[in-house]
């Protein structure tokens, strides 16, 4: 794992810094979305779960308060009609004599809600049972005797659908987050690496064309960029007068060779002519001498000339 984190560290690192920044701030706007999806949405979730059980109680109470037990003909009969009743909601209820245990009424399909909550002593106290929600009500003493309990209960799938909606638009919420966070962070990246790019340009055009004397662009903002320019900006003019300085240096070695080239020129001329004179009128060790002086002093007057050749170059 250690391996695996520094492999990503190094790739990472090797990402130009547009590419790093537009990276960190997605991820930054990724890690905080996600926990503001977890707490946002365990909260709704919660406040979906809690109107809905606050609704089962509500019909619950509203069917104990409506609910009454007669015997006509010999028959029990339970009114409201309970089909009826719950028909809108989806609910199962059943209506239970709290002496036997017996059903007296129930809707079609009614599922088993045995809990604690079918006797008297659990009652109000609202429980999930077998995917229901279920609000259990004591009604009595009735015209024909004893107590009856009513169980009225909701399938949790019926509240299901909202939570998904939540979660999903919660998850889409924090992906769009985060890509409209990537973009912006590369374009804010581009923008911010924007003077960086024209100082690069800017050096590549000093380095192609040899000009220390050009000019560095100043960004206009204060800043670490500005400082930088400016930096730049003052290393080129110390090129630029170390530059100038040498070849006022060159200038001044040129015009002393020549000076010294043409101070010498017209006394080797002499020099030159009067050893001429003297290798063709003396003779023996004399002569030699002067013709020795005379190739001495022709190596001499090529020596000054190439002087004047470099001068002038």
């Amino acid at each position: 794992m250690r391996d695996f984190g520094g492999r990503v560290s190094a790739a990472f690192d090797h990402l130009p810094i547009r590419t790093r920044l537009a990276l960190a701030s997605a991820l930054l706007t990724f890690a905080i979305l996600c926990g503001f999806a977890l707490v946002v949405g365990s909260l709704t979730v919660h406040r979906i779960r809690s109107d809905f059980n606050n609704e089962v109680a509500a019909s619950a109470d509203d069917l104990a308060s409506l609910l009454q037990i007669r015997i006509e003909h010999g028959t029990l009969v339970v009114t409201p009609n309970i089909d009826a009743y719950a028909a809108p909601e989806h609910a199962a209820i059943r209506v239970i004599l709290s002496s036997s245990g017996s059903i007296i009424e129930h809707t079609p399909h009614a599922p088993e809600l045995d809990s604690s909550s079918g006797t008297i002593a659990g009652l109000e106290r609202g429980e999930n049972v077998a995917g229901y929600r279920v609000e259990s009500r004591a009604k009595g003493p009735l015209s024909v005797g004893g107590y009856v309990v009513i169980q009225y209960a909701r399938p949790l799938s019926d509240v299901q659908p909202t939570i998904a909606r939540v979660e999903l638009l919660l998850i889409l919420g924090t992906l769009a987050g985060t890509g409209l966070a990537l973009l912006a962070g590369a374009t804010i990246a581009r923008r911010a690496m924007q003077p960086i790019a024209t100082l690069t340009a800017t050096a590549a055009e000093i380095a192609r064309t040899q000009d220390p004397s050009a000019t560095i662009p100043q960004p206009e903002a204060d800043d670490e960029v500005a400082e930088l320019a400016r930096t730049l900006q003052g290393m080129l003019q110390s090129l630029d007068d170390a530059h100038a300085e040498t070849e006022a240096m060159l200038a001044r070695q040129r015009r002393f060779v020549a000076d010294a080239s043409h101070e010498l020129r017209t006394p080797l001329t002499s020099v030159l002519a009067n050893l001429e004179l003297l290798a063709e009128s003396l003779h023996g060790d004399q002569g030699e001498a002067a013709r020795s002086a005379l190739r001495s002093s022709r190596r001499m007057r090529r020596l000054v000339a190439d002087l004047l050749l470099l001068a002038r170059s």
